[in-house]
């Protein structure tokens, strides 16, 4: 979930050169992984991740579906993702949240753009379907396209976002150490993967496409109380962006945590 709402380093949208992971001439794909993080805490949220779970698992059958559950006291997404990823065999890592609709073909397309793309962020604009709309879609079997007429509305607040729906490699994941488990709740950890991702691996293309999100109760990141360390955390990883030694002395305190937690 994003902090800084006009992270500078962030809102690239061209690719530039690999830094510390060579480049390969081709990348070969045998298995995608969709990594969905997930921690139950309503029945909205319940009813949004089992459609969306099978939402996957209609229109992208060749995928494995690695879920990342945790039951913490404040959600840690960072921790669900790690815990999907750990389950995940593909050489193609596609990270969604539990209520975001993507094409399945822009999927595909994506994936198959990793031979020139460091990652790849595939969308400009987020759809939000309303509440009434959401509760229609839930009564009808998951497909592609999804139903017409429904109801949404273009998000406009909050810049556009780098989280949602990532896709890059596994190898890519791993060399910036997955997912900061020291974020704490909502807030900051989209920024700062974004951010480690860049510098480590290359910017982000981003692809003029819109993603729909499901209507959901909301959750607000200022009343986490983890919040604030959250944001100075964020704000390292930020001021790290483009300088290579920083972020991965950023990237090993983030190992260090993990192996001691």
């Amino acid at each position: 979930m994003p902090i800084f709402e006009n992270l500078h380093v962030c809102l690239k949208l061209t690719t530039t050169s690999i830094h510390t992971i060579e480049k390969k001439e081709l990348f070969k794909i045998s298995k995608i992984s969709i990594l969905i993080p997930y921690q139950p805490t309503n029945k909205a949220r319940e009813i949004s991740f089992n459609w969306i779970v099978n939402f996957y698992k209609i229109t992208l059958p060749e995928a494995q579906i690695c879920i990342g559950y945790t039951s913490n006291e404040f959600f840690s997404r960072s921790l669900a993702i790690n815990k999907a990823a750990r389950k995940a065999t593909g050489d193609v890592f596609v990270i969604v949240d539990a209520d975001i609709i993507c094409s399945p073909d822009v999927i595909r397309n994506a994936v198959n753009s990793l031979n020139e793309a460091a990652w790849i962020i595939p969308f400009t604009s987020i759809e939000d379907i309303s509440q009434n709309s959401t509760l229609t879609l839930f009564k009808q079997p998951p497909k592609w396209p999804i139903l017409q007429h429904l109801k949404t509305s273009k998000r406009l607040k909050g810049g556009i976002r780098v989280g949602g729906i990532n896709i890059l490699r596994k190898e890519s994941f791993y060399s910036v150490g997955g997912f900061d488990e020291r974020f704490i709740g909502w807030g900051g950890e989209d920024d700062a993967f974004c951010s480690a991702m860049n510098t480590i691996c290359g910017d982000f293309t981003r692809l003029n496409e819109s993603v729909f999100h499901l209507w959901h109760p909301p959750a607000k990141a200022r009343s986490n109380p983890k919040h604030n360390n959250n944001v100075k955390l964020a704000h390292q990883y930020r001021n790290a962006s483009g300088n290579i030694p920083a972020m991965l002395e950023i990237i090993n305190k983030n190992k260090m945590y993990k192996n001691t937690n």
